[in-house]
């Protein structure tokens, strides 16, 4: 009877201990996940103010803005009184008062642009109604300028404003177009200012920063719930065998199966259990949450019942096969939601058999990756949308290429032709002087459609991997380029081993002709006219037959501060009228993603011909088996 007890005593003890633990463990969690909230709640605020930052003349709802305030404050207010922050977060304090601090100078100029924004839009109407009522002509450049204020980055403010106070006032519409279009210049200035001011502040990479630390957190305040539930949970698994002792394997196994189901009920997972015919026995809590449909509605019906028709019927037969076959199958599903909506799962399922091995059931569970999905087809369009501008830029150098190649023989054609007309004309034209002009015609002819077939082949759009040979790509490269090279007066010097690889030449050619248009660029930019402009070239294949390609130049190497960006899209050295800033960028994903290479660039001094160079490297390493 004491030992009985004693036991009972000791279990309700660990039992008492277990909840206080418990409670204490969900306090900690509670106050870690709101604070978690807290901060991604300042992280998208700030991200509205900067939406509302991007245009100053676009409508904006103030009572939005002034919510987003409001919003801001009161987490702030609450970060400062977390006991999370106060005491075990202690360290993160001096960080999230320096963020307090940039969110109230923030502030302060949001609100400024409030004023400066509904001053501009106010400014905007009046033009606008005053142009429609009198559209006089010596005010409609300035109108159309000031209407495309924002959108066109050329229009000089300074000279626009000098030619306003130019205008002489004939009338009162006149009289009130100037004076707010003198506003309007005013107050877009100073919106851009503070705009300035704001950028100024990095607060986006200071909150990002804060997350980050506090996100690194997370790791050793799980780690402490772990050590802490753990050492409960093997003690009172330990007594709880001891008080099971003295109870029937059949109880034991009951207490088992309640806890399986409680975790199986409150699974972040999608979890549904289906009979061997696939009729819908059970779901979780979580299945309800993304179908939209209620348990009473989707048990005993087919499975089928999500199937959103996406999918083909050889995708359903081969999960029928694996399954019945005994097997686990792992897969995605495109199903709908009871609203028609659709949604992306990663799924398992798995066939429980019974003690003879015959299938009774089938266990699915499913992660929702919808919103995995919807990323990587925007960053699919993102990417399409860029290797498009990278095309249309070697279609322009490829159409100035022909140009320049055309002219001479175009020419030479063109004199040919006048030759034999003017001999025609005074009598002269003798079979000679008529043959010689006629082979000069049909040999620039010739040339004219050889340099069409070489051309044509340059930027095709297949994507079959196919042999080809280095040398003869490269030399497709210098003919496309030549020109330009000899106008800069620039000397190639290249040692290109006799090479063939298998992979898409087309490509290939593109990152080249991207990488020479920059090291070319970059003698034009940074050498004068009487520098000796030098681009090496070395093609060969290292010990571990990869083809390694080299491009460096003399043009005294790319600022350090800047180095590490230039693969980055739309990031360009160049004035915007000069670069779009995708060829690297391009050039860096058809080697790496389409070569499976790598590229990386350095800044190299070296010696040639007792002369001492710096100038950019660019090393292309492509794995591939190479076939000399």
């Amino acid at each position: 009877m004491k030992k009985i007890f004693f036991i009972v005593s000791s279990f309700i003890f660990l039992l008492f201990i277990l909840i206080f633990t418990t409670i204490h463990s969900n306090s900690r969690i509670d106050d870690f996940f709101k604070m978690q909230k807290n901060i991604s709640d300042l992280v998208l605020t700030n991200k509205n103010f900067n939406i509302f930052m991007s245009s100053s003349i676009s409508y904006n709802n103030f009572d939005l803005i002034q919510k987003d305030i409001f919003k801001i404050k009161s987490i702030i207010k609450q970060i400062k009184k977390s006991e999370l922050l106060n005491n075990e977060l202690n360290s993160l304090k001096p960080d999230f008062e320096h963020i307090n601090k940039l969110f109230e100078k923030k502030i302060i100029n949001i609100e400024k642009l409030k004023s400066s924004s509904a001053v501009l839009n106010n400014s905007y109407r009046y033009i606008q109604t005053i142009y429609e009522k009198s559209p006089e002509a010596k005010l409609s450049k300035i109108y159309t300028k000031l209407i495309g204020l924002e959108l066109n980055s050329e229009i000089e403010i300074n000279k626009l404003k000098t030619n306003i106070e130019k205008i002489k006032i004939k009338s009162d519409f006149e009289k009130i177009f100037i004076e707010h279009a003198k506003n309007i210049l005013f107050y877009y200035n100073r919106f851009n200012k503070l705009t300035t001011n704001i950028k100024n502040l990095e607060l986006k990479s200071k909150l990002e920063e804060f997350e980050k630390k506090y996100n690194n957190y997370s790791y050793v305040f799980i780690n402490d719930l772990k050590l802490v539930l753990w050492s409960i949970i093997i003690i009172f698994a330990v007594s709880l065998l001891i008080f099971l002792y003295y109870y029937s394997k059949i109880a034991y196994q009951k207490i088992q199966l309640n806890r399986f189901k409680t975790a199986v009920q409150n699974s972040d997972n999608i979890i549904m259990i289906t009979d061997y015919n696939k009729i819908i026995k059970y779901v979780n809590d979580n299945f309800e949450n993304y179908s939209g449909y209620e348990r009473s509605e989707i048990i005993g019906q087919k499975a089928s019942i999500l199937k959103s028709g996406l999918q083909s019927k050889s995708f359903y037969k081969n999960l029928n096969e694996t399954i019945y076959a005994g097997h686990r199958w792992m897969g995605e599903f495109i199903n709908k939601t009871k609203n028609k909506e659709l949604i992306y799962e990663k799924a398992s399922i798995s066939p429980i058999f019974d003690e003879k091995g015959n299938i009774l059931e089938f266990l699915a569970i499913k992660l929702d990756i919808t919103n995995e999905r919807k990323i990587e087809k925007e960053l699919k369009n993102k990417e399409h949308i860029l290797m498009q501008q990278a095309k249309m830029v070697a279609l322009h150098e490829l159409l100035d290429s022909i140009s320049h190649q055309w002219r001479q023989p175009l020419s030479a054609i063109s004199t040919a032709a006048s030759g034999i007309k003017l001999n025609k004309e005074f009598d002269s034209l003798d079979d000679k002087t008529f043959n010689k002009l006629m082979d000069s015609i049909i040999d620039n002819t010739q040339y004219l459609s050889k340099t069409i077939d070489d051309f044509k082949n340059f930027f095709k759009t297949d994507n079959e991997n196919r042999l080809f040979n280095i040398k003869e790509t490269i030399n497709k490269v210098f003919n496309l380029l030549s020109y330009k090279f000899n106008e800069n007066k620039i000397e190639l010097i290249k040692n290109i081993e006799n090479i063939s690889i298998e992979g898409l030449e087309h490509e290939l050619i593109q990152s080249l002709v991207n990488l020479f248009n920059n090291a070319q660029d970059a003698t034009k930019r940074n050498l004068t006219k009487e520098s000796r402009k030098l681009i090496f070239l070395n093609a060969y294949g290292d010990d571990t037959k990869n083809l390694i390609i080299k491009i460096k130049d003399n043009a005294n190497g790319i600022d350090d501060k800047i180095i590490d960006k230039i693969f980055e899209p739309y990031f360009t050295t160049k004035h915007q009228s000069q670069g779009t800033g995708v060829g690297l960028y391009m050039t860096y994903e058809i080697i790496s993603k389409h070569f499976n290479g790598k590229i990386y660039v350095k800044n190299v001094s070296y010696v040639y011909e007792n002369i001492e160079y710096k100038g950019a490297e660019f090393t292309i390493k492509i794995p591939t088996k190479i076939k000399y």
